[in-house]
């Protein structure tokens, strides 16, 4: 995990900065989060509510691009194995960039 962690936040970084919807994130470790907002900055979705249609596009995406995880909208959860290698991780952060662009689009990026 120690190895890995400028990895994984350098790739957590580095998709917050390609994808429009992405307003911030955060992590520890090999534990990060996105925070998802909409063009006007307001947060598309509360957590108590029923998931919105943009969240059911970008589920679709992300299972179609062969990912697993926690969806609770406005945020986005990324927790890998920690037996995960290098090679592994950066994969899964790609399949998570290819995802997040249909995210983009239906909340009007």
């Amino acid at each position: 995990v120690n190895r890995l962690e400028p990895v994984f936040e350098h790739a957590m970084k580095t998709i917050m900065e390609n994808h429009p919807c992405i307003k911030q994130y955060r992590n520890i470790g090999m534990f990060g989060a996105w925070d998802v907002h909409n063009p006007d900055g307001s947060n598309p979705q509360l957590q108590h509510t029923a998931i919105d249609k943009a969240f059911v596009e970008y589920k679709k995406a992300y299972t179609a691009n062969g990912l697993i995880g926690l969806l609770r909208p406005p945020h986005l959860h990324v927790a890998p194995p920690l037996i995960i290698s290098e090679d592994e991780l950066l994969d899964g952060f790609e399949r998570q960039d290819k995802a997040l662009y249909t995210l983009d689009e239906a909340l009007g990026f």
